[in-house]
């Protein structure tokens, strides 16, 4: 018979008692390990019960003023409030790490941009951690043009181009190339902008902005 063959095979009646000598071996630190779990588990649930949920619905509850205003261009007041309801720079402040903080961040650094102030556009929208496929786009957007007026070309056209593809929607997509394109001509490559106007008028013939491609392009010729 083969050395193998010798061999006392282990019977699960065995095993369980080797498991139960186990358990109450260590059975404190399984106690201890267990109960340290629960409390984590239950204070992570109770931290999003009574902390998380109700901070998230108060910031998206006080964001709507800002955004009002925001609908409307009122850029200053978007941004710093009216005195009574606060603007989308408090909402950053006082309700970080919530989506509608986050949001804040998107629409702050675009009322920024429009106030011309670039620099302070392109800090706080560098911030925004978000994919939607609105926001995420018209950020690296209004980015790509701020950095333009910084005279960083390749820095704009390559925000530029990202936005546009990462849009791929009429709404987006064909000003974003619009924009690269004229980043283009800023640094004297007519080539690469013609293509951007090319793809404009075949991919996007009903933008608003297809027929000032298509005027640039015959200008070209």
């Amino acid at each position: 018979m083969s050395k193998k063959q010798k061999e006392t095979p282990i019977l699960a009646d065995e095993m369980l008692s080797k498991s139960e000598v186990f358990v109450q071996k260590y059975k404190k630190a399984i106690i201890g390990i267990t109960l340290a779990i629960i409390l984590v588990v239950g204070g992570m649930l109770a931290y999003n019960s009574l902390v998380a949920e109700p901070k998230e619905n108060e910031a998206a509850a006080n964001i709507i003023y800002a955004q009002d205003y925001f609908e409307k261009d009122s850029f200053e007041l978007a941004l710093n409030g009216d005195g009574i309801n606060p603007g989308f720079l408090e909402i950053i402040e006082e309700y970080d790490g919530t989506d509608a903080a986050n949001m804040a961040l998107a629409q702050a650094g675009i009322c920024y941009a429009q106030l011309g102030q670039f620099d302070e556009a392109i800090s706080t929208l560098e911030q925004y951690n978000g994919e939607d496929r609105l926001i995420a786009p018209k950020v690296k957007h209004t980015l790509g043009n701020c950095y333009s007026h910084k005279e960083n070309y390749d820095k704009a056209i390559e925000l530029l181009l990202e936005a546009a593809e990462e849009a791929s929607n009429i709404a987006i997509t064909p000003y974003c190339l619009f924009d690269a394109a004229a980043m283009y001509e800023a640094k004297d490559n007519t080539a690469e902008a013609n293509k951007l106007y090319e793809r404009i008028t075949k991919e996007y013939p009903q933008s608003p902005v297809a027929m000032q491609a298509k005027i640039l392009l015959e200008a070209a010729k």
